[in-house]
């Protein structure tokens, strides 16, 4: 077997979605950002996926908030030194041209069969009102990891049959046509963290904003929704709690921590100890977002568009030249 070449060591995607709330941040964002950390797994590649936005969203509501997602993700510790940005749609070419090959190798029954892809649909729609688009959506998400030749994908388990996907068809790709695309790996970073809203309805999104911390709100409102917060009864642990207790991880010092863990120890064994759990929470956490926002707000949106054009040129190069070696393969180089 051809031992073929890797472009790309992390490969992963951002929605510019609008909002960031420490939900998001916990669950993906700092996953992203301790990644960069890791020099022995490599330098990550970062997309906007504005393209993928498109299956729920209309695209002026996707553009708009490209900027201001790299902005907050930046503010949060990503570092463009450190790794490659840039927006799903400068290749959009490229990757209209890969998923028209990689469409002829996969069968509508074995796409709906994609976990979150049923899900998707279940919770939205009925599979004879779904659009091809989102249907095809598992394609495109395997033209991006492919087309970057990426060796490591980061997901976790919710997400990982997406990978497969993009695996299978690699491999589909090369039985076809020859040794031509590198298989990429599944980076798996174990079951999702799960983040209920304070309310207790749900889970915390910006679509439920009375019950989430969203990152750029004025911080008076987020504290006296931590304030408001459901908690437990003495001596009960509930997912409301669970949550609270994982953002409080996240956010607090050292010291905090030690405080907290104390408190948590007390609560379990009967006492009365939430209003002290939720003063250190809020210390912790008006700290955190008064840094974030001035980290933000020092961002010009000069500086960020610039940092997606030099991204953009590396993942394009890449793009490009794995559509060329496609063709060939394929026997298309009479495309110009």
């Amino acid at each position: 077997m051809k031992n073929l070449e890797y472009k790309v060591d992390v490969f992963t995607g951002i929605r510019p979605s609008g909002v960031l709330t420490i939900a998001n941040v916990i669950g993906s964002v700092n996953t992203i950002v301790t990644l960069q950390k890791k020099e022995e797994i490599g330098r990550p590649m970062v997309f906007v996926a504005d393209l993928h936005a498109l299956t729920d969203a209309e695209p002026k509501d996707t553009q708009k908030y490209i900027i201001e997602v790299v902005k907050d993700y930046i503010a949060l510790g990503l570092d463009p030194k450190s790794c490659d940005i840039f927006v799903q749609s400068e290749l959009v070419e490229e990757i209209s041209e890969l998923n028209l090959y990689l469409s002829r190798l996969i069968t509508v029954s074995e796409l709906l069969r994609v976990p979150t892809l049923k899900e998707k649909i279940k919770q939205n729609m009925e599979v004879s009102n779904a659009s091809v688009f989102l249907a095809m959506y598992p394609i495109m998400m395997a033209s991006d990891i492919l087309l970057q030749k990426s060796k490591f994908v980061p997901v976790g388990q919710d997400q990982q049959a997406h990978i497969e996907i993009a695996r299978y068809l690699a491999r589909k790709f090369n039985k076809a046509y020859g040794e031509t695309i590198p298989v990429p790996n599944i980076l798996s970073l174990g079951a999702p963290s799960r983040i209920k809203s304070l309310s207790g309805e749900g889970k915390m999104s910006k679509t439920n904003p009375s019950g989430a911390i969203l990152l750029d709100d004025p911080i008076d409102i987020s504290l006296s929704k931590i304030k408001k917060a459901q908690t437990a009864f003495a001596g009960e642990m509930t997912e409301s709690l669970d949550s609270l207790i994982k953002i409080g991880e996240f956010v607090v010092n050292e010291q905090e921590e030690v405080k907290i863990d104390e408190i948590v120890n007390r609560h379990m064994s009967g006492e009365n100890v939430m209003g002290e759990f939720k003063q250190i929470l809020s210390v912790a956490m008006e700290r955190y977002l008064k840094e974030f926002q001035e980290k933000k707000s020092k961002l010009s949106d000069s500086e960020i568009i610039k940092i997606l054009e030099d991204g953009g040129k590396i993942a394009k190069e890449n793009a490009k030249q794995t559509i060329k070696e496609v063709r060939k393969a394929m026997q298309l180089e009479y495309i110009s």
